[in-house]
């Protein structure tokens, strides 16, 4: 199949059709390997033009799975800077075979689908089946994937923001604590008791800070602590990630004081709301459900 711009993009066969916004996506792919000053139409450029039409199915999925389109264009543009000289501003950019090879796997897609179109939605699963463009590693960093796009696509899975099961941070306005606060003793827990896994992304700033209606340095700051503790990991563009390390050492001789220091006030708030010891012990037994495991804890 000959694939040197959109307009040549061809109705797909076996009744199969792509759809005016797939045209526009690949307009705006031709506009951005121009600006990158590119001589060919990539993976990473589709992705561009996908992330691009924000009205698009695609980028609508994306924003869903809790992915920020910004980043995406961000992450891009660190792994595939411009090129030297003048822009080509040509209209027939040549494809690349993996660039190929996604309009192929998008006809797939829809086909699996049972779908008689190629819409947005099965170009993005073409990137993602691609497995080795920029597109598809792009993606994977961003943690999606062809299964998550597919099952969301079918109504199997929910939107993040939706997800049962999925880690939220709730602020509570009547807490003493302050936001930044409750932000990072929430991560904190979360990654003790395994609902934030080492390498998951968070929230973006910007997300976090619209979804908790928050001004965006309270976020930065609690990230910065929350990296400054070692729970977090914050890679430029690609975002914030739990670390993927085990958790700090601490002599052996030192751990039994430090303990007592952080269990002391807990156990005085006790005594003053009338539990005995034998309360306290079971309290702190619960305590650590979800935290360590039952041999653990015996």
């Amino acid at each position: 199949m000959r694939l040197f711009g959109w307009r040549d993009v061809p109705a797909a066969g076996g009744g199969y059709h792509f759809t005016d916004r797939v045209r526009r996506t690949l307009s705006f792919a031709r506009e951005e390997a121009n600006r990158l000053r590119h001589a060919y139409v990539g993976t990473e450029h589709i992705l561009l033009g996908l992330a691009r039409d924000k009205a698009g199915e695609a980028a609508r999925l994306l924003q869903a799975l809790g992915v920020d389109l910004d980043a995406v264009r961000s992450a891009v543009a660190t792994q595939c800077p411009p090129g030297a000289g003048a822009r080509p501003s040509r209209p027939d950019l040549p494809y690349t075979s993996r660039a190929k090879k996604v309009l192929e796997l998008a006809m797939t897609a829809a086909r699996d689908l049972d779908h008689d179109h190629v819409g947005t939605e099965h170009l993005l699963l073409g990137l993602l089946r691609e497995e080795k463009g920029v597109g598809a590693r792009v993606l994977r960093e961003q943690a999606v994937t062809a299964e998550r796009v597919r099952s969301l696509i079918r109504g199997e899975e929910p939107a993040a923001a939706a997800r049962p099961g999925r880690f939220r941070i709730e602020i509570d306005d009547g807490s003493e604590k302050s936001i930044y606060e409750q932000i990072v003793a929430q991560v904190q827990e979360a990654i003790a008791t395994g609902r934030l896994k080492p390498g998951e992304r968070v929230p973006t700033v910007r997300q976090l800070a619209d979804e908790l209606d928050i001004a965006p340095g309270t976020v930065a700051r609690s990230y910065g602590e929350l990296e400054r503790l070692g729970a977090v990991v914050t890679d430029g563009a690609r975002g914030t990630r739990i670390a993927e390390r085990e958790r700090p050492a601490m002599p052996d001789g030192e751990r039994p004081e430090t303990l007592v220091g952080l269990l002391r006030p807990v156990v005085v708030a006790g005594f003053h709301l009338g539990a005995n010891a034998a309360e306290l012990r079971q309290a702190l037994e619960e305590a650590m459900k979800g935290i360590f495991g039952k041999r653990d804890v015996a």
